[in-house]
């Protein structure tokens, strides 16, 4: 079904769009999700396609003032806020944009500002928006020191639209090719049975729900201060489980395409992907086709809050990182399986973020550096942790973390 906005119109006044949204369950709040990282950048403007889209999408507006712009994708639906501080992993299970809406978080409790890391490479059909991004957030909740990190990948490269509403991008599939035929134009087999026809062999095209199903994750490796990788680990996107009413959830680390490849499973704190919070946070139970949408991903008015972005997000316990702290979050690649594009995995390396995406907190400093009050009341203009410096280093020549305020900022050396 084509879906325009005289159909939303049309949907309001009680003509429905899409199938029928069922009961949702909670997914397991203490197996691991995906994640984001730290830094800031900023190039020149973003992408008409994919670049602005806030008043499109009818994005809420963020209400704490920790709070950065985060990534601009269209496609978030009406509830999306970015990585906010005070969600601790208790809030896994909820709809998108619900901790976000009323989180208020303690400034005292922030250890490394939210901030925003971009990934791109040179496959990527929409140049001006990253293939993926990292969100991060340093902070203590509930008495304990958490990394929490979100990924998020562009939809031009895979989304949340499937079945019969997969739209915005997928392939059509080849049906014109076909298996050769038998030889000698035989058309029985051995038995003396007759074989039936050929039929067309598809190409690469079209997008199910079992494509999410069947191999898609993300790759996360997290170092220290000091550049050693703690962990590397792959995150579920989501996987068949009969414990939630629809069937399906995200299985972190636990299960599924998750698994640890290096580190301590247990600093793995909790973890949601967007289709969890789609089918058991908002109870958006659709497992054929996914909400009808338009090439701007208008929100669809049965199910506003539906997210056809393909994000990951994880917790983690900072104590995992030793004496010599967290350093940053980082992917090599994305992949999905399929994706829009003509290979499913795609080596990115960190890139400058879109202008909008990322503010620097402090204003009035250049981009990648923040103020930093000093003791005696004095302040300056000092870079940003992890803003996307050479061969992933916490900070730029010339400067060292500063350890007095757990490396929230890069100092001089």
């Amino acid at each position: 079904m084509t879906f325009t906005k005289s159909s939303v119109t049309m949907a309001a006044l009680g003509l429905a769009i899409g199938g029928q949204a069922c009961g949702g369950t909670s997914t397991d709040a203490g197996s691991a999700g995906s994640g984001a990282a730290q830094g800031s950048g900023a190039t020149g403007g973003s992408s008409g396609v994919h670049g602005g889209g806030g008043s499109g999408n009818g994005r809420a507006v963020p209400t704490n003032p920790d709070s950065t712009t985060g990534p601009q994708y269209t496609g978030s639906g009406t509830s999306y806020l970015p990585l906010t501080p005070g969600c601790g992993p208790e809030t896994a299970t909820q709809c998108t944009g619900t901790c976000e809406k009323t989180s208020v978080s303690d400034p005292g409790a922030i250890i490394r500002a939210p901030a925003t890391l971009c990934f791109g490479g040179p496959e990527d059909p929409t140049p001006n928006d990253p293939l993926a991004t990292i969100e991060q957030v340093l902070e203590v909740i509930g008495g304990k020191r958490v990394a929490h990190l979100r990924v998020t990948f562009d939809p031009a490269f895979v989304d949340n639209t499937y079945g019969a509403n997969a739209c915005c991008g997928w392939p059509v599939a080849d049906t014109t090719a076909t298996e050769p035929p038998p030889p000698d134009g035989m058309m029985t087999d051995p038995m003396g049975m007759m074989k039936p026809p050929k039929m067309p062999k598809p190409g690469k095209g079209g997008h199910t729900f079992n494509d999410l199903v069947g191999s898609d994750h993300v790759e996360l490796l997290l170092t220290d201060a000091a550049g050693n990788t703690v962990m590397d680990f792959d995150l579920d996107y989501i996987t068949a489980d009969s414990t939630p009413s629809c069937g399906y959830r995200q299985l972190g680390v636990k299960g599924g395409e998750g698994k640890v490849v290096s580190g301590n499973a247990a600093a793995v704190l909790g973890s949601a992907t967007s289709i969890d919070r789609n089918l058991n946070g908002c109870g958006y139970c659709y497992t054929t086709d996914s909400p009808a949408t338009d090439e701007s991903y208008t929100p669809n008015p049965d199910t506003p809050a539906w997210d056809y972005r393909v994000v990951y997000e994880v917790w983690l316990d900072l104590d995992a990182f030793g004496g010599a702290g967290f350093g940053q979050a980082y992917i090599t690649n994305v992949h999905a399986s399929p994706s829009k594009l003509d290979n499913n995995t795609v080596e990115v390396t960190a890139t400058p973020c879109p202008a909008d995406w990322d503010t620097p907190r402090g204003g009035s400093c250049p981009i990648n550096y923040t103020v930093y009050v000093q003791s005696e009341g004095k302040s300056s203009c000092v870079p940003i942790p992890f803003s996307n410096y050479p061969n992933m280093a916490p900070c730029p020549e010339g400067y060292k973390l500063d350890a007095a305020t757990e490396g929230k900022y890069c100092v001089p050396s």
